[in-house]
Order: structure tokens, then C-alpha cells, then sequence
């Protein structure tokens, strides 16, 4: 896909969710949410770019399938937890069982006790993403979503999920887009969002929070949240934090939905910082949603002036993928082979920190049977690895920022016919890009050759305001905005 065949797509998409015939339904089918230009995104927009195989993608006896095991998880769900009055849900996300022993939530850190210290009191919604179903979390603050819900309302959720097919079927404009959507609208993935939008609505009624948070990256299933929220007898405050990489191309993240009776976009954003604040800022559609500089909790860097200087530190090449698993074996697979090749380069392959280090293992053999200079890193703090590094490998992660401001030449792995996943591309300069690692190692050692610090120092200066550390003060920002609001609610 080019660059033009990605802006018509999201254009197109964005049409379909805002036309006349929308719904809570339409809304749910991730495909029309397009989220940024990362493979891992655009492989389910396939279909569209092949000629003539929209006739063969039809879904029937495989969305029955799907139904009638809706139907039966249904039949065993449990009864929700009960709880108490909360002045605050916030709805992360379950990926990794680890976070269950944390006492701090993996995306939104001590936001928890951040609101207490304030007197606002809340509970910690998790979505969960494992292939099992864990015991629920142990405080009362913190539990995990259940996946299914009651048998009415998984009979609602898939009559919504057909009549949302029929009426895309019907659609005169964007037809092939249409028609795609058509068989997403009976796909696992949207049932998935509406019985997490029936759980919140009905958890969101029973504790009427003023203050409705979760994760901002342009999924579906947010938007979901946030109208779940307002279902509600109060309306709260929706907010959104926005706690990951803005690629170049991010779209869904940048754009107000406005659909035509559905309250589905965030009062408020919350940012990792200055940069992708103004990105954000910067655009057209991001529409009137107020932005405060919240920060993260997750990494801490020295000032670059406080590290050892590149030169000093070992001949080591540190390589970030993201939590995508394809990603993840293109990155260290390449760092393994250039490894071979060179003895005297060490790498140290770091998986993203939501991804589980012994499960990586078995999945891909290579991990398994690591060269001498070659090391995983699954538990060392992130900015440990990086101050001991000159260089990184990468493609997407975030982690790319960091490593650039504490001095680490950047080596973007790029790969032919794609888009650029590059979220250094404000940097026209120092970064460098590989495609093989024959070329990593020569370019490894041309640096190590001609080191350049004013080079290093423009860039780690770019990228300083990317992220910052996290700001309690923006706590008491939100909570003025949340009160303003519930003072001018008439609902209240």
C-alpha cells in the first residue's frame, strides 16, 4: 500500500463511520478505524488490494460458528463483581499475567494512587487480552472485564452485528470498502468490542464515575468505552491518554469521529508530552478536545550529559521491536545473523516490555540458541540497556526516542515495497537505514570509525521533549476540568 492508497482508505473509512446509516454496531468493526501505516495494521486491508477477492471472502458458516459460541459462553457467565461508588474508572488493559503482581498498573503507572492522594476514589477496569481466563485481580479497586456476557445480550449483540452487514451491504459510495466492512461487521473482533461496550455500560450505570479514562491509540474498543460511559446517568468526563508512539501517518488517533448520534470522542487527552502534543494539536481534525502534558511513568533516563559518553561505552547495539510477534522476529533475527558475521559487535535483544520473555522462547528457535555476543533482556530497566549502548536496531517501538537522547546512533530497519514505520522521521540526519545485516555491520563500523557528537547532540536535543516525566500537576488540570464540566452538566 503507498502513500495515496492509505490516505484514500482512512478517508473512506472515516465516511462510513460518519455516514447516515451508522451505529454502535458499525462503530465496533476495527477495520474502519485506521490506525496508522505499521504492518501489523494494514495486513487486514489485504483483501482490499487484490483484484477480484471480494467474492471470496465470504464469512457465513464461520460468523454462525461464531455466534453459537457467543451463545454458549454466555449461557456460564459469571455475575460481575460488585462494587461500590467510584468517582473514576479507568480501563486499561491485560496483556502479560505479570501485571497481576504489580501494584502499579502497566499503562497507567500510579494514577490510582495519584487520584486518592487527591480524594478521588476509583477503580481499575482490565481488558482481558490472555488466552485464559485468570483468577479476578485481589484489590477491590482492580478488576478484570469479564468476556462474556448474558445470553440476551449476546443475542442483541450479534442481531446489532448482522443489521450493521445488511446496511453496509446497501451502501452506494466507497462500496468495495463497504462491502469489506460488511463481513468485519460478523467478525470475533467487533463482537469482542460490543460485549466490552455492554459491560461498561452497565458498570459505568451501576457507579456513575465522573471520570471515564483509557488507553488513546485510535482503536475501536475506545470509542466504545467512551460511549459506554455516557450512557451513564451522569455524563463524565471521557479522557483519553495517549501513551504510545504517533508514526508519521497516524490517523485514527488525529481525527474526531463526529458520527451522527454517537458520543464517541474524548473530552480530554492526556499526552506523553510536548511533541505529541503539538502533533496532535497540529491536526485538522483533532477537533476542539482539550490537551494536557501528562507524561509516562515507565522510563526515567539520566540526562545524556550524565551518561558515559558513546565511545566510552562497549561496542553494543541494542535492537527495540515493538510488541507486534512478526516485528519482533524480523528485528532479532537480522541482529542474530550480523552477530554471526561479527564477533566483536554485542547485541542485546530487547523484547517490548508487555511481551512475555518465556513465551518469545518457545515461539521462535532462534532465541533459543544464542551466539556468545548475543544476550535477551527481558528484565533489565530499559535505560540500564541504553547507557550502555552506542547503537540501535529498530523499526516502530518508541523506545527508538529514548535511545536517541541518551546519545545512541539509531539504525532504522527498513524493508521494500512498505510504508516507513519510522518514528524518528522528523530526523534527517545521523539516523541511518539498513535492510540487511551485512549493511548493519559496515555501517556499525563506519560510525565506530568517525563518531560524530554534534550530530548526536542535535538529535537527542530534537527528541527531548517527546516525553516527560509524569506530572501529578496534570492530575489537578483534569479534576478542574472534570468539575467545571459536572457544574455545567444539567444532568447533575
Amino acid at each position: 500500500m503507498n502513500e495515496q492508497e492509505y490516505a484514500q482508505l482512512a478517508a473512506a473509512c472515516d465516511r462510513l463511520l460518519r455516514g447516515r446509516g451508522t451505529s454502535v454496531a458499525r462503530l465496533a468493526i476495527p477495520a474502519l478505524h485506521v490506525i496508522n501505516e505499521h504492518p501489523g495494521s494494514l495486513a487486514q486491508y489485504a483483501p482490499l488490494l487484490q483484484k477480484g477477492a471480494g467474492g471470496n471472502l465470504t464469512h457465513t458458516p464461520r460468523a454462525a460458528l461464531r455466534i453459537a459460541r457467543g451463545l454458549g459462553r454466555s449461557v456460564t457467565a459469571a455475575a460481575p463483581p460488585a462494587l461500590h461508588q467510584a468517582d473514576a474508572i479507568i480501563v486499561s488493559h491485560l496483556s502479560n499475567p505479570t501485571q497481576l503482581d504489580q501494584q502499579d498498573d502497566f499503562y497507567f503507572g500510579p494514577l490510582q494512587s495519584l487520584l486518592e492522594e487527591r480524594g478521588v476514589s476509583s477503580v481499575l477496569v482490565l481488558i482481558n487480552h490472555l488466552p485464559y481466563e485468570p483468577a479476578n485481580a485481589s484489590p477491590r479497586s482492580r478488576i478484570i472485564l469479564p468476556r462474556a456476557v448474558a445470553p440476551a445480550a449476546e443475542l442483541k449483540i450479534w442481531g446489532e452485528c448482522i443489521g450493521a452487514a445488511k446496511q453496509l451491504r446497501k451502501e452506494t459510495a466507497d462500496v468495495e470498502i463497504a462491502h469489506f466492512a460488511s463481513r468485519q461487521a460478523l467478525s470475533a473482533s467487533t463482537a469482542i468490542n460490543l460485549r466490552i461496550h455492554a459491560a461498561l455500560s452497565n458498570l459505568c450505570r451501576a457507579l456513575n464515575p465522573g471520570i471515564v479514562i483509557t488507553t488513546y491509540e485510535g482503536e475501536a474498543g475506545e470509542r466504545l468505552i467512551w460511549h459506554a460511559a455516557r450512557t451513564a446517568k451522569r455524563r463524565p468526563l471521557c479522557v483519553g491518554y495517549q501513551h504510545a508512539r504517533l508514526l508519521k501517518h497516524a490517523h485514527a488517533v488525529r481525527r474526531r469521529i463526529g458520527a451522527p448520534g454517537l458520543d464517541c470522542d474524548p473530552d480530554v487527552v492526556l499526552t506523553l508530552g510536548k511533541m505529541t502534543q503539538r502533533r496532535l494539536a497540529d491536526s485538522p481534525e483533532f477537533g476542539p478536545t482539550q490537551l494536557i502534558e501528562y507524561g509516562s511513568h515507565r522510563s526515567s533516563l539520566a540526562p545524556a550529559t550524565d551518561l558515559p559518553k558513546p565511545e566510552d561505552r562497549p561496542r553494543q547495539c541494542v535492537v527495540l521491536p515493538d510488541a507486534d510477534d512478526r516485528e519482533c522476529a524480523l528485528l532479532f533475527n537480522l541482529a542474530v545473523a550480523a552477530a554471526h558475521q561479527r564477533a566483536d559487535f554485542r547485541f542485546v535483544l530487547r523484547p517490548h516490555p508487555i511481551v512475555d520473555a518465556v513465551a518469545l522462547r518457545s515461539r521462535h528457535a532462534t532465541l533459543r540458541s544464542l551466539p556468545n555476543n548475543v544476550t535477551l533482556s527481558a528484565r533489565t530497566p530499559l535505560a540500564e540497556d541504553l547507557s550502555r549502548a552506542r547503537y540501535c536496531l529498530y523499526r516502530s517501538s518508541s523506545a527508538a526516542l529514548l535511545a536517541v537522547q541518551a546519545g545512541i546512533k539509531p539504525f532504522y530497519l527498513a524493508r521494500a515495497g512498505e510504508l516507513p514505520i519510522d518514528p524518528l522521521f522528523e530526523l534527517t540526519s545521523w539516523r541511518e537505514t539498513v535492510t540487511s545485516a551485512e549493511e548493519l555491520n559496515s555501517r556499525i563500523g563506519a560510525a565506530d570509525d568517525v563518531p560524530d557528537r554534534e550530530a548526536a547532540a542535535q538529535a537527542s536535543a530534537l527528541y527531548s521533549d517527546y516525553s516527560c516525566a509524569l506530572r501529578p500537576a496534570a492530575i489537578d488540570e483534569l479534576l478542574t476540568i472534570s468539575r467545571s464540566a459536572a457544574t455545567d452538566s444539567p444532568g447533575c
